[in-house]
């Protein structure tokens, strides 16, 4: 509660004092609740109450301000929008902790408005004797030019104590200078010449400045708490605790609690209370009190509408010190009857409170911000229009949050990455690397996730092959290589030399002539002379694009029957709201190609999928707060005529479900094993008729479902004699079973070499000979590096050993895509070529590789 003393008489009182918000409100909205054509315009902020009451009567007065107080703030308590009511014995007969809202909600809406219209009434009762009526004809308002210069002295001094106590101290010292000028310029009565010349003449005359005195703007007491002493002193031992406890506390003692104390009830207390509040208000607006409400205008002057609690406690002396008999310190009683100030949290602000204070200022500063970032040096000019001190503008943009401070500029600071990225490449003024923005951000994203989320939002235009930008920028978006050479083809009319293709592209963006030429030779370009270059004939033949693994052979994708769906495992990068890749098949079931883009709509809103270097998913985040999906969750994404639905499976511990059961709910299906399980893994990934589990097992090798595999895969029962003629391509006779025994893994036989296509796969087929044939260790086939999903075909793990197959270039959609691919297991440490690249080290593979375990 905040206790205020109103520093007026009745004769002078506005109606802003009895409410508060009027201060704060938008004039023309105000205009067109409370105007009155009887009334000076603006009249609830600069007329004497006890006149515009005389002039349209209190019913008028109440109605109006009643219709003013549902329109505009009906979220408001009563005693937070009528501070003064709790003084009036209506106000202490009703809920002052009732919204407005809640006391118009009558039965019927015209008894709620009479009764607001009643409680505002019931504060007018000092205001209704002594005005003067406005509207009646007067001599005294008849239009005529000032007889002397008295009449701009008086306007000087009222201005000048009108001011309110959180006017800038410039504006003061303006209207002082202006009333000193006043006091110290002899002038005299203005008198018009003869009509013939039309001149003014202005007597000169000498009057002693003394006749006026400057009026003394109230100062800082050296001692308030001698001045606040003589109330509390006359207060008993109980009212002392009480308002202590309940009228100056950080946090409010319950009712209960003191009644238990004092063993009274706690409409006791309640009472007691009301007694303490009523003396103290009337002691406020007594004599005795004066010195100690012109300390509070002090206060209100120096410190400015808002102003943290620290700064007050730091505004005197005496502040940190108890008031005696309140255990108390004086700053919290400061800061509770501060006049025009309400205390939230750590702060005081103006009458209609933290909240609102804290929307004008985002306000004003997005409105600022929507340009350009702003320079720290013009913020703190920036708040100080909204009333906040230099000295308290960091705290207060800290606790208002959706701001940061980078570089000595201000930022908007949203709460996904895509925000937070637009506002760095804003400060920055040019296209970054995604590592250089990551490094600025410095948020703990990862580099895969920001360029996920760069390339799938259109606020950014990619500029280069690893630089992005604004879109609103303007210039060239970078495609890729191939997009790129068709450009170039295209603005040449159809064919250009190769050569300049090359400098054209290696000229603009940061590529390589190697890679370039690798884009040339593809079947998109065809050479039909020496050193030019056109697109190829078969171009335009192209029923669209055929990824290198259809779905029903592409991993985490699952057919239910009527659709393909695809299972994401929920992570924090997914409930943060950054992107995702998906696999060529999945999106080239969603009918994408390289360099396509699309839009889904899900019930949650809508999200793109693009495929630039590879197919991305945008963010799902709205998605998965509805499905409310946490960390560790399973979600399957169907999409069907540009819909996107999803279903969320929430994750079981290991304990509670047998591994078959983990691999159905691994594929979207729920409860215990079925009979026919291998049929229904078949159907599920796509195999048709009836199937073993060798066939599923082995249909999930080639898919890449390593972990739907290794809760299924049954132990290794492959013998020796099965190892070497899969090894050797032949029957193995008995020379060779008893060396085979020894030195093959079994699991090359049974889950790498029968799974390999001669025709096609022929360097993982000989490589994989060799290796078994020197005793070495069957590899994880069908790996994916954890960070970016890239594939492997072949992966060899341990404490010292990072190893892996790559699959050849130009099995990979583009070969950008495979420079990326194999950048990124480098980064991560790993060793890693093709199969016929490593054919041609074979000896350096074979020294790395572990030897398998004897057999037993």
């Amino acid at each position: 509660m905040t206790i205020e003393s109103s520093g007026r008489s009745s004769a002078d009182g506005i109606l802003a004092d009895l409410l508060p918000a009027l201060r704060w409100g938008d004039p023309s909205h105000l205009g067109e609740l409370l105007a009155d054509p009887r009334l000076p315009s603006r009249w609830w902020t600069g007329t004497a109450l006890v006149d515009a009451v005389a002039t349209i009567t209190s019913d008028t007065v109440a109605r109006l301000t009643a219709q003013a107080l549902r329109t505009l703030w009906p979220h408001l308590t009563l005693q937070e929008a009528m501070p003064n009511l709790r003084f009036c014995p209506e106000g202490q007969e009703c809920d002052l902790d009732a919204t407005v809202e809640q006391v118009v909600a009558a039965p019927a809406a015209a008894e709620g408005n009479e009764r607001l219209a009643g409680l505002v009434h019931a504060q007018l009762r000092p205001f209704r004797t002594g005005g003067r009526d406005l509207s009646a004809p007067s001599a005294e308002t008849a239009p005529e030019v000032p007889g002397s210069d008295t009449d701009l002295t008086a306007l000087a001094g009222r201005l000048l104590q009108a001011l309110p106590p959180h006017t800038p101290p410039e504006l003061h010292e303006a209207v002082r200078a202006l009333l000193t000028w006043t006091l110290t310029t002899p002038t005299g009565p203005l008198e018009t010449a003869p009509a013939e010349t039309g001149e003014v003449t202005v007597p000169k005359t000498e009057r002693p400045a003394a006749e006026h005195e400057l009026p003394e703007l109230p100062e800082l007491l050296e001692d308030p708490l001698q001045v606040l002493a003589a109330l509390v002193s006359s207060w008993d031992e109980r009212e002392r605790t009480i308002a202590g406890a309940r009228l100056f506390s950080l946090t409010r003692i319950p009712l209960d609690t003191l009644g238990e104390q004092f063993e009274v009830t706690r409409e006791r207390i309640r009472q007691v209370q009301l007694v303490v509040e009523r003396a103290l208000r009337t002691w406020l607006d007594g004599d005795a009190a004066a010195p100690l409400v012109g300390h509070l205008q002090a206060v209100a002057r120096l410190l400015g509408p808002v102003f943290s609690v620290t700064r007050l406690e730091n505004a005197h002396v005496q502040y940190p010190a108890a008031v005696p008999g309140l255990d108390v310190p004086l700053w919290q009683v400061i800061a509770r009857i501060l006049p025009e100030h309400r205390w939230q949290d750590r702060w005081l602000v103006p009458a209609d409170g933290l909240e609102a204070c804290q929307e004008r200022t985002r306000a004003v500063l997005v409105e600022r911000l929507a340009e350009a970032p702003l320079p720290w040096a013009e913020v703190p000019g920036v708040l100080a229009g909204i009333g906040v001190d230099e000295a308290d503008a960091e705290a207060w943009l800290e606790d208002l949050g959706g701001f940061r401070v980078v570089e000595d500029h201000l930022l908007p600071w949203g709460r996904n990455v895509n925000e937070r990225a637009e506002a760095i490449l804003a400060l920055a003024g040019e296209p970054l690397s995604s590592d250089e923005l990551n490094r600025r951000l410095a948020d703990g994203t990862s580099p895969f996730s920001l360029r996920n989320q760069l390339q799938s939002d259109e606020r950014f235009l990619r500029t280069d092959r690893d630089r992005y930008g604004l879109r609103r920028w303007g210039g060239t978006e970078y495609l890729g290589i191939r997009e790129m050479i068709v450009r170039e083809l295209e603005a040449a009319g159809g064919e250009a030399r190769s050569e300049d293709i090359v400098a054209a592209l290696c000229g603009r963006f940061d590529v390589s002539e190697k890679s370039i030429q690798v884009y040339l030779s593809g079947t998109a370009f065809e050479r039909h002379r020496r050193g030019w270059v056109r697109f190829a004939a078969t171009e335009s033949a192209q029923d669209g694009y055929q990824p290198q693994r259809d779905i029903s052979r592409t991993r985490r994708c699952f057919w239910t029957g009527g659709t393909w769906v695809y299972r994401i495992d929920i992570t924090r990068e997914h409930t943060r709201g950054s992107g995702f890749p998906v696999p060529a098949g999945f999106a080239a079931h969603l009918g994408l190609s390289p360099g396509g883009k699309t839009e889904l709509t899900h019930q949650a809103g809508s999200v793109t999928v693009s495929w630039a270097n590879q197919p991305l998913f945008g963010s799902l985040r709205p998605l998965l707060l509805q499905l409310e999906a946490v960390e560790g969750d399973h979600v399957f994404l169907a999409v069907r005529d540009g819909l996107l639905k999803a279903l969320r499976i929430a994750r079981e511990t290991e304990s509670a479900l047998q591994p078959a059961e983990r691999a159905l709910h691994l594929m979207g299906l729920s409860g215990q094993a079925p009979r026919n399980l291998p049929s229904v893994l078949g159907q599920r990934i796509g195999l048709e008729g009836t199937v073993t589990m060798e066939q599923v097992l082995a249909h999930l090798r080639v898919r890449g479902d390593k972990d739907i595999l290794g809760l299924l895969a049954p132990g290794a029962d492959s013998t020796a004699e099965t190892a070497a003629s899969a090894v050797n391509g032949t029957e193995a006779d008995s020379t060779t079973q008893q060396g085979a025994e020894a030195r093959i893994d079994p699991a090359w036989a049974a889950e790498i070499i029968p799974l390999l296509d001669p025709h096609t796969e022929s360097a993982h087929l000989e490589l994989s000979r060799a290796l078994a044939s020197s005793g070495k260790a069957a590899p994880v086939f069908g790996y994916e590096l954890e960070e970016g999903g890239w594939p492997a075909d072949f992966a060899w793990i341990g404490p010292d050993t990072k190893i892996a197959v790559l699959a050849d270039p130009h099995n990979v959609p583009t070969p950008e895509e495979a420079e990326r691919r194999e950048a990124a297991y480098r980064d991560a440490g790993w060793t890693a070529y093709s199969a016929g690249a490593w054919l041609e080290r074979l000896e350096e593979l074979t020294a790395a590789v572990p030897d398998a375990a004897p057999q037993a």
